[in-house]
């Protein structure tokens, strides 16, 4: 899938914390297609509030959400593109029963190649069914929170847990009221970051992209 880039108006500054400056700003928004596979078939009321949460976090990043409702076992949704998973603009993410070997804490996980390149992310629903986080934060809020956060690894390469925020490696309580606010986001560093190794592959893949030659 091609890269897309659009251009808005930078209004969503405020959230970051920006200053007037930053509120006149043109900036490119990202589009970012995202397949998702329900394995554990999460119900339907369930995946839209998750959706509506994973846009908005990704929005105030500048990142435009495509969710691509892929179906599930025995009933995988056909010719709307779901497979044409492709770095950086097309990713995909599987919801899980469980994860192999994986402890009760652990929500999900994205794979990355040895450069920090992946396109494909799995989020666990049984535990997170069972995690305690649910007593603060809505379960569909959650799923979405978790979705963007496997995304956010994807998007930002190897080594991109943060010390606070949505990108935290384990959420301590702070990090849940924020997610049931709806305040738990990307940081601005993070943000800028996704965008620009978003736009450098984009650039590197249209570099190597044959040439057709125009005849006389």
């Amino acid at each position: 899938m091609a890269c897309k880039i659009g251009v808005v108006l930078a209004a969503l500054a405020g959230l970051f914390g920006s200053t007037t400056h930053a509120q006149h700003k043109e900036e490119a928004t990202i589009r970012l297609t995202v397949s998702v596979f329900n394995d554990a078939e999460v119900p339907h009321s369930v995946l839209q509030v998750a959706k509506a949460r994973a846009e908005t976090v990704l929005d105030a990043a500048g990142i435009a959400l495509t969710w691509l409702d892929c179906g599930t076992p025995g009933n995988w949704v056909q010719n709307i593109g779901c497979r044409d998973i492709a770095f950086p603009s097309h990713l995909s993410v599987r919801l899980a029963h469980n994860g192999r070997f994986r402890t009760g804490d652990v929500f999900g996980e994205s794979y990355l190649d040895e450069k920090g390149v992946g396109d494909y992310a799995s989020v666990y629903v049984e535990p997170l069914a069972a995690s305690k986080a649910l007593d603060v934060v809505d379960e569909g809020d959650l799923l979405g929170y978790i979705v963007v956060h496997e995304l956010g690894h994807l998007l930002l390469g190897l080594g991109s847990h943060s010390a606070d925020g949505l990108m935290r490696g384990k959420w301590d309580f702070a990090a849940l009221q924020r997610a049931a606010r709806g305040t738990l986001i990307f940081s601005p560093g993070e943000a800028e970051r996704m965008r620009a190794r978003y736009l450098a592959a984009c650039a590197k893949q249209k570099a190597t992209e044959p040439r057709t030659a125009v005849g006389d």
